[in-house]
């Protein structure tokens, strides 16, 4: 849209006649208060536009609507809207902001200008960008300039190598890797991890973010809550390459989050519109990286044109850990914290929690358990520790046992005994499979939850189902339900 032609009620600038810079003569634009109200500030930006049209064509100044001003007595504080805009701005903006400032205020005093470091909250920054900062003796007479610029936040734990996994998580993890390691060598994007909640997948978010970081040189990475992002409604909605100018990868999490808030996706189909098309500080183009709560099936709740950005790119999902995982979980941290559990007491929790998350938390009582009473951990004492902690109460051998049996009409007593009839050792031998599946237990120890069978008969009945499966869609769709009745 055409900005409308400046005012010619222009006086020249006294401070800007070497550069003819000009000035709007408004009607009391010399009695704002000293706190200046919202439309007031809207009528400073809308000034400092018509000043910088004269200073520079090109420039219809968009990028003002990101600054939120604040005016108090003889400081004038300028905020942005997270860090890499600010960088952005003192490399690119600032001197015309501080020019058209001076037009502005040609005629009375100059305002001390202070410029506002974002808070890390509003979105995890990573890899700061090397901005020359002015001293106080580079800058104009009348600039103060805030140069308190905090470091990017690091965790210890936010790397790959602490992010334990087995086989069925090989794939998510390695495209990840990929991502984060050789990012102008793939075409990942964007990149989407859906998987429940606790399985991981904030901390591959951020294990990306801190790869990122280190291994491009230069590269900008913001990784934020996608509400979060969205809410904040800076002045991309309407440029989004004014974005991508000051990001090189965005990381959002939890973006299920967005689903009835169609505003704020259709800022995000927006921004994600303008990524393919840039090219960012380190010479590559944008890269996004979105994680969802649920699996793949949870983007049918947003709007149809997000949906179809998301998934045109690769969507991999995280799985449950299983038993194995969550037992080096357990050993890990336990070791961490210089706790003393056996085996037997590892297994009886991982064995009643499925949840990365969740496992922190019991560990976690456990440890403050140990640490109040003084006394070494009984097995009566984890067990009232675990029914009345976090644990997400994962079932056990007989409570699948039980679905299966209600499920096909069975008695669980029949299931478990030693008849051979066709349908008890279907429904045997179906609970073997999602027990192993569900649980990760041993050959032998599911032999002895079943009734003291023999390894090589799980063996068996794991295989014999496993090759029913290849062809069967009725017994397909029958594991299928009952593995999602025994969450």
């Amino acid at each position: 849209m055409a900005r409308t032609a400046p005012n010619p009620a222009y006086k020249a600038c006294g401070p800007c006649l070497k550069c003819r810079h000009v000035l709007a003569q408004r009607p009391g634009r010399n009695s704002y208060p000293q706190a200046y109200g919202q439309a007031t500030y809207a009528m400073l930006k809308n000034e400092l536009r018509d000043i910088l049209a004269q200073q520079k064509a090109n420039d219809r100044g968009d990028w003002l609507e990101s600054l939120t001003l604040r005016h108090e007595g003889d400081t004038l504080t300028v905020g942005f809207p997270h860090f890499y805009f600010a960088a952005w701005f003192n490399q690119q903006k600032r001197d015309l902001f501080e020019q058209a400032l001076s037009c502005r205020f040609a005629d009375k005093k100059l305002p001390q200008i202070v410029y506002e470091q974002p808070a890390l909250g509003h979105a995890q920054t990573w890899s700061l960008p090397h901005v020359e900062q002015k001293t106080a003796d580079q800058s104009k007479q009348n600039f103060m300039v805030r140069t308190d610029t905090p470091a990017a936040p690091r965790i210890e734990n936010d790397a790959f190598t602490a992010f334990i996994a087995n086989a069925k998580n090989a794939f998510p993890l390695a495209a990840a890797k990929e991502i984060a390691e050789r990012r102008a060598d793939v075409a990942y994007n964007p990149f989407l991890l859906c998987g429940h909640s606790g399985t991981g997948k904030s901390h591959i978010l951020r294990s990306m973010a801190a790869t990122l970081a280190e291994g491009h040189t230069g590269s900008r990475v913001i990784i934020a809550a996608a509400a979060r992002f969205c809410a904040d409604n800076p002045a991309w909605v309407r440029r989004p390459e004014i974005f991508w100018q000051q990001c090189d990868v965005l990381l959002l999490d939890d973006i299920q989050d967005l689903a009835g808030q169609p505003a704020w996706q259709r800022k995000l189909v927006s921004c994600m519109d303008a990524c393919p098309r840039s090219i960012g500080q380190d010479g590559k183009p944008g890269q996004m990286v979105f994680a969802c709560t649920g699996q793949p099936q949870a983007l049918k709740a947003l709007d149809e044109r997000l949906r179809s950005r998301l998934e045109s790119g690769l969507v991999v999902e995280l799985m449950e850990p299983d038993l194995d995982v969550r037992m080096r979980y357990l050993q890990a941290m336990s070791k961490e914290r210089h706790m003393n559990l056996t085996r037997e007491q590892l297994l009886f929790i991982a064995q009643r929690c499925s949840q990365f998350r969740l496992l922190q938390g019991l560990l976690l009582k456990v440890a403050a358990f140990c640490s109040v009473t003084g006394c070494e951990l009984s097995q009566a004492d984890l067990e009232n520790i675990v029914r009345t902690g976090v644990a997400d109460k994962t079932p056990g051998c007989l409570e699948i046992l039980g679905v299966v049996a209600r499920a096909m009409n069975l008695r669980p007593e029949d299931v478990l005994g030693g008849k051979r009839r066709p349908d008890l050792v279907l429904a045997r031998q179906v609970s073997m499979y999602i027990c192993r599946r569900k649980l990760g237990l041993s050959y032998p120890e599911l032999g002895r939850a079943f009734g003291g069978k023999d390894h090589s008969t799980v063996i068996y009945a794991i295989k014999k189902i496993k090759k029913i499966l290849v062809s069967d869609k009725a017994l397909q769709q029958l594991v299928t339900e009952l593995e999602l009745k025994a969450q």
